[in-house]
Order: C-alpha cells, then sequence, then structure tokens
C-alpha cells in the first residue's frame, strides 16, 4: 500500500512539473534579452541566435569573471562594455604570421 501511494504522489508532481512546463512554453512571459546580468557575451545575442552568431564579432575589452570593478556602480559589466579607462584591444596576428 505504501508503495502505491508513493508511485500516485510522484505521478502526480510529474503532472505538476508538465502543466508548468507547457503552461511556461504557450502563455509564458518572454525573458529579457539578459535576465541574470551575466557577464559573457552568450547573453548579447538575440533568441534564436542568427547564423553564425554576430553580424560583426563583438569587441572583447575584459574576461567573463571580473567583477566589482572600479568606477562602475553596479557588479554587472559585460565583457563588450566599453569603459574610458578601457584601451583598444591588440589586433591578433594573421594566420602564418
Amino acid at each position: 500500500e505504501f508503495i502505491s501511494i508513493s508511485a500516485f504522489l510522484l505521478f502526480a508532481t510529474q503532472i505538476i512539473f508538465f502543466v508548468n512546463f507547457w503552461w511556461s512554453l504557450f502563455k509564458g512571459e518572454k525573458a529579457p534579452l539578459n535576465p541574470w546580468h551575466d557577464n559573457g557575451l552568450e547573453w548579447t545575442l538575440p533568441s534564436p541566435a542568427p547564423h553564425g552568431n554576430w553580424v560583426t564579432p563583438p569587441t572583447v575589452y575584459r574576461g567573463p569573471y571580473e567583477f566589482s570593478v572600479p568606477g562602475v556602480s553596479e557588479d554587472y559589466l559585460p565583457q563588450n562594455r566599453k569603459l574610458p579607462t578601457d584601451r583598444e584591444p591588440a589586433l591578433a596576428p594573421a594566420h602564418g604570421d
């Protein structure tokens, strides 16, 4: 009897999960472009991402895990946001150089 009740409860929780999943898929509100305020470049792309990701590749000024930058009020600073103190990154050498 205990196993039967446990199986029923497990099935009931799965129903709740699937109802929530389908409701969110069709009736839920769309998330903004970067809902987590992540610093990585993957959050700068629209959804779905176009072929080749970016029309022009973004310029990267810092690593994805640089937090608490002096002079920035929030802890969120994307890799491609240029600060007045940032300099232009060096160009990569051509293939074969």
